[in-house]
């Protein structure tokens, strides 16, 4: 594996294990102490409003700046500011304002360091080797869904919250160490503004818009993430409908979604997707939709064994990677490299505002009507969307200036 991409992958790897170990223990510790789940919905808040905010912006600054000393330097803060939470724990003056501050400083961070390294990868993987690159980085995103929060639970019943905020703290000190040994060539600065940052955005706004083929993308990213805070929901509410405690249903369905995520990342890891990332953008997320369709069917035919569900959700959890490497490797592609931080940022804010609206949307849904029905009515609406998708991204020439089409 080329050497760089495995420096920043098990970075990753080592970081997002972290998080997860680090979202448990906030959430257990908020309950435990205030036992309001308003307050922990505040904390998670928190945890992601900055980085839906800031996507934009952040892209700039990763247009603009040294790509490698951002994600050092995000990294580092991070794992500073969770160092400084272990202490406020371990002194005993750790107060919900300061946990709260701690949480959107630490998604302030994030939000520059998320759209920097879908950024790097083009310039440290070649070409033909971009879908294999992406596909490992959705790999390394399963296993630590699947491993963080397990082991995250075991350690705070083991060994208490401060053993987690410091394997956290430490978690982000190793990435930016692995980061550190990246050898990073210049990337292109061309098209930067004389007006700053704020030129920058503006610039950044008008490339984007200025592509339908890029748009669309943008769009299946939305999708794809809406979809991924639909399964959030669907998850604990089909899990106390069919055979078995509630709990552990719930666990079991979660562990079939990472490991179809872990088991397509191994595939599309070691084989090339290259020419047909679209193919994989627009199919993947259409057959997410079928499923969602078997997931009623099965319902209304009264099956009450979690096997049928458990097969289903490997499936959309292989089939929700296969997207996301397609439009990861299609943006790549198709963005300049002096604008890839930009685009990413965009793609960045979209998501991080799909996944909570679509967990609003579908539990008012949920509250109102069965599941069965809202599971077959997204499956409906869900696939001939994408497969229009498809047809008007392979009709959509990639130069068209939809910005000044608009004035």
């Amino acid at each position: 594996m080329n050497r760089n991409l495995s420096l920043l992958l098990f970075g990753q790897l080592a970081s997002q294990i972290g998080d997860k170990f680090h979202m448990l223990a906030v959430a257990f510790l908020v309950l435990q102490t205030t036992g309001s789940a308003a307050q922990m919905g505040l904390v998670l808040f928190c945890s992601i409003f900055p980085g839906m905010a800031l996507g934009v912006v952040s892209g700039a600054f990763v247009d603009r700046f040294n790509r490698k000393a951002l994600i050092i330097g995000a990294d580092l803060a991070r794992g500073l500011i969770v160092a400084v939470l272990c202490a406020a724990f371990y002194l005993e003056i750790l107060s919900f304002p300061f946990l709260l501050a701690a949480q959107c400083a630490i998604s302030v961070c994030t939000a520059f360091f998320d759209p920097a390294v879908p950024a790097i990868i083009p310039q440290i993987v070649p070409p033909e080797k971009l879908s294999q690159a992406n596909s490992r980085t959705q790999l390394v995103s399963g296993i630590s869904m699947i491993a963080g929060p397990a082991l995250g639970g075991l350690a705070v019943a083991w060994n208490g919250y401060l053993f987690v905020f410091v394997v956290n703290a430490c978690s982000y000190l190793f990435s930016a160490g692995m980061e550190a040994f990246i050898t990073l060539p210049p990337h292109d600065r061309k098209g930067l503004s004389t007006a700053g940052v704020l030129g920058d955005i503006h610039g950044g706004c008008k490339y984007l818009f200025g592509k339908r083929s890029l748009v669309l993308i943008l769009g299946m990213v939305g999708l794809i993430h809406f979809l991924v805070g639909s399964i959030e929901v669907i998850i604990p509410i089909l899990a106390v409908q069919i055979d078995g405690a509630g709990p552990e249903n719930m666990g079991r369905l979660q562990a079939a979604f990472g490991a179809g995520t872990i088991c397509a990342g191994l595939v599309l890891g070691l084989k090339s997707i290259a020419g047909r990332e679209s193919s994989f953008l627009f199919g993947g997320a259409s057959v997410i939709g079928l499923l969602l369709i078997g997931v009623s069917l099965a319902l209304h035919l009264g099956v009450l064994s979690a096997a049928p569900y458990l097969f289903l959700f490997a499936g959309v959890g292989c089939c929700v990677i296969c997207a996301a490497t397609g439009f990861r490797s299609l943006i790549q592609q198709k963005t300049e490299t002096a604008m890839m931080g930009r685009v990413f940022g965009f793609a960045s804010s979209v998501g991080n505002v799909s996944i909570p609206l679509a967990a609003l949307v579908y539990g008012v849904l949920l509250e109102r009507y069965a599941l069965g029905l809202v599971a077959a009515v997204t499956g409906v609406v869900l696939t001939p969307i994408c497969i229009l998708g498809g047809f008007l991204f392979y009709r959509a020439p990639s130069n068209v200036n939809l910005y000044k089409t608009s004035q």
